[in-house]
């Protein structure tokens, strides 16, 4: 799975925000509101990947966070993106 756009993720004063940018740019209308997990799952999701590799990753960057609680915040997220369409999923 991966992104069926290029996004660019920036800091809006305080806020998070990813922006699509080049050629299908125009395909998609909006920009995407992200927390710090958000944004990190996001540029995860640059190159093809699994929901298993996207969940290693994040293990890594929070090892404090149980699996659990990991998969308890990544499945929604993946949902929504591939629900909204963002998400190419074989």
């Amino acid at each position: 799975m991966k992104l069926r756009y290029e996004f660019t993720v920036m800091d809006m004063g305080g806020e998070i925000a990813a922006v699509p940018v080049g050629e299908n740019a125009g395909d998609f209308h909006g920009i995407l509101k992200l927390n710090e997990s958000s944004a990190f799952i996001l540029e995860a999701l640059r190159e093809d990947t699994t929901p298993e590799a996207v969940h290693k990753k994040l293990k890594e960057k929070y090892p404090e966070s149980t699996a659990q609680e990991i998969g308890e915040m990544l499945a929604p997220f993946l949902n929504k993106l591939i629900r909204e369409g963002l998400l190419i999923s074989p």
